[in-house]
């Protein structure tokens, strides 16, 4: 409850509000933490007389000496749920002490139940990972995974969606917590489960048994909110809806619909893909192979790389390509012929267009780096 980590973390925030040396000692009255180094792991007679009594003890200069280890000052037991975990003791003069004593130890009282608090919030999200791992790897429903549900309060009844979030961070900023901060973010409904799966991915498991729920609007309204906070777009993928005990496929096909994601598609059903799905099928070594034959030449030509996926993403329309990328149409005409030439391609050939997307997206799925 009270560690030696903790009570040097509460010494060093009470310090900021005096200029007093403190100490906190264990519930045996051994000092765990103080402003001075050489008293730590000494018996404290004053502070095991405190956890005695339950109640503050003074010390003036003139008992001081009597006692083991102790200095004039005050020493105030810390109560956390009716039981004394430690004392925090105030050296100075007891009259001085005693206007703030009492307000420090209330202080240091709310960060050990703080800390209480997070630790059984990370013990929870701990074990509500492990949980949703042995789910979705196609553990047995025996009786200890039926209970466990009930304990985590998670609903085996309804039909869920699989929505797989990843956050890329700005370099240099962190923050230890996205299923915190998406909890702060978003308005989720009771039986959805948010988990976080490796360092920049959350995975939610959405009750989708509300037909009148809008997940699609849901989606576009979180993305937008963790762009906001994060400073970055997030990528999505999304599997189907299905019943708890095949949520696995589910989670396959967001999986699958994420790695496919980029810029200009941030937001992927797997529904929705088509030629995508081969490229879930093939080995990396093929993916890379068929992508140096196809576009090996350009691989270093960000511009013309650009160009190409912004004409896949806006249906090989000119006008709007050119318009979103803020060139001229004829320029447009000359980066094609340009790709024809390097390529042996010529985009109004349907073939050339489907080697060409297929090339793409083995790109995007990082086997190659241009």
């Amino acid at each position: 409850m009270l560690d030696a980590q903790l009570a040097q973390k509460i010494v060093g925030e009470v310090r900021l509000l005096t200029e007093e040396s403190i100490i906190i000692a264990d519930r045996n009255g051994i000092i765990i933490a103080s402003t001075d180094g050489e008293r730590l792991g000494q018996l404290h007679e004053g502070a095991r007389r405190a956890i005695v009594r339950r109640e503050t003890l003074t010390i003036t200069q003139a008992t001081a000496g009597q006692w083991q280890g102790v200095r004039a000052g005050i020493n105030l037991p810390i109560f956390f749920r009716d039981a004394v975990v430690g004392v925090i003791g105030i050296t100075g003069e007891p009259e001085k002490a005693a206007h703030y004593g009492h307000l420090l130890q209330k202080m240091t009282e709310l960060l050990i139940q703080e800390s209480y608090y997070q630790e059984q919030q990370d013990f929870h999200e701990r074990m509500l990972e492990q949980f949703v791992f042995d789910w979705l790897n196609n553990r047995e429903w025996d009786d200890s995974f039926i209970s466990l549900s009930k304990i985590l309060n998670i609903n085996l009844r309804c039909d869920r969606q699989v929505v797989f979030v990843r956050i890329l961070r700005p370099a240099g900023k962190k923050d230890g917590r996205p299923g915190a901060v998406l909890r702060e973010l978003l308005s989720p409904n009771k039986d959805d489960i948010f988990v976080r799966w490796g360092n920049d991915h959350l995975l939610l498991l959405i009750d989708v048994s509300d037909r009148r729920r809008d997940l699609p609007g849901q989606i576009e309204e979180w993305a937008s909110r963790i762009k906001k906070r994060i400073g970055k777009q997030p990528t999505i993928g999304v599997g189907s809806a299905l019943p708890a005990k095949k949520l696995k496929y589910s989670f396959h096909q967001a999986k699958r619909a994420l790695n496919v994601t980029g810029k200009l598609q941030p937001i992927i059903y797997d529904k929705d893909l088509t030629l995508e799905m081969i490229s879930d099928g093939l080995d990396k070594e093929t993916k890379q192979l068929f992508t140096e034959r196809v576009i090996g030449q350009i691989l270093s030509d960000r511009e013309l790389l650009d160009t190409l996926r912004n004409l896949f993403a806006h249906r090989f329309s000119f006008k709007e390509t050119s318009a979103v990328m803020h060139i001229h149409i004829n320029t447009l005409h000359y980066r094609l012929k340009k790709l024809q030439l390097e390529t042996g391609l010529d985009t109004k050939d349907m073939r050339s267009r489907v080697v060409l997307f297929l090339a793409l997206t083995f790109l995007d799925d990082q086997t190659i780096m241009p």
